[in-house]
């Protein structure tokens, strides 16, 4: 049976987003992205990465400039991948903050945004790799290296990906592996808003029955607990840890494959999001 989570209508004055409560939750860090047309982001909030990034072999280089992020002045952040003298830039925020489910609560990362719509795969949007997700903050305290630091990927998509996303875990197993079978996939309408939510559960005592949610405009669509990863470390990493967001647009890599001479750049390669938000149980 499909369980729901509860989003509630945003709030609109006049255009500009607020955060939506959710039933039984508070918010303990957001960013509804209100401001000046073209005006950075809120820098006590996020740190924008400046950087060429060849992980996974992405081509993109973060910037740090409002050409690649910017609001739009109705209450949205763009992060606007560009291509100039064939070279690809993009734009990629790490939230300040970052935050672990208290003992016996729940906690909700969750964030509306607009993709392009890549239905079909369409050849113009080869490369492109929008995503929201979050890493754990030893990555960055404490040096922790990827997998064993954890990752969820809570929206990401690729135009090999057509009209589906694919929530992910990343972690290092027992046995020192990287662990990377845990994903679901969800089919949603791209070229339009959606609510992507993702709960970490820690009400239940036992842990192998505690688990970590994916939502779709608060339709739960996959789910993983303590007992399907098996190992509690892991399961500590990957629960009862503390992470931070990221949004962040890359170009290329084994993953989405390579941009190609047709692939467009601009605001219509852009990722769009109207809120992020961080809720616990009260």
């Amino acid at each position: 049976m499909l369980s729901y989570l509860p989003v509630l209508a945003l709030l609109w004055a006049p255009t500009l987003a607020t955060i939506p409560s959710l039933s039984g939750y508070h918010v303990v860090w957001s960013d509804d992205f209100n401001g000046d047309h073209y005006a950075g982001v809120d820098h006590s909030k996020w740190v924008q990465i400046a950087k060429s990034n060849n992980a996974n072999g992405e081509v993109e280089t973060y910037t740090s400039g409002t050409d690649n992020v910017h609001l739009s002045g109705d209450g949205q952040l763009y992060i606007v991948p560009t291509k100039s003298d064939g070279k690809w830039y993009s734009g990629r925020l790490e939230s300040n903050t970052a935050q672990v489910c208290d003992t016996g609560g729940a906690m909700i990362f969750q964030s509306e945004l607009w993709v392009p719509d890549f239905t079909g795969s369409p050849a113009k949007f080869a490369g492109l790799w929008p995503a929201f997700w979050a890493k754990g903050n030893n990555y960055r305290s404490s040096g922790v290296p990827w997998p064993k630091c954890g990752e969820w990927d809570i929206f990401e998509v690729t135009d090999k990906m057509s009209n589906q996303n694919q929530g992910t875990l990343h972690f290092q197993d027992a046995n020192g592996n990287h662990n990377g079978a845990f994903n679901g996939r969800v089919t949603y309408q791209g070229g339009q808003y959606h609510t992507w939510a993702f709960k970490v559960d820690l009400r239940n005592s036992d842990w192998t029955k505690q688990s970590l949610i994916w939502y779709l405009d608060g339709v739960q669509f996959y789910s993983v607990t303590g007992a399907m990863v098996g190992t509690y470390q892991q399961w500590v990493q990957l629960a009862q840890s503390t992470y931070y967001i990221i949004l962040n647009v890359a170009v290329g890599g084994g993953y989405p494959g390579n941009p190609t001479a047709s692939t467009v750049s601009g605001y219509d390669a852009s990722m769009r999001v109207k809120y992020v938000a961080i809720y616990k149980t009260n």
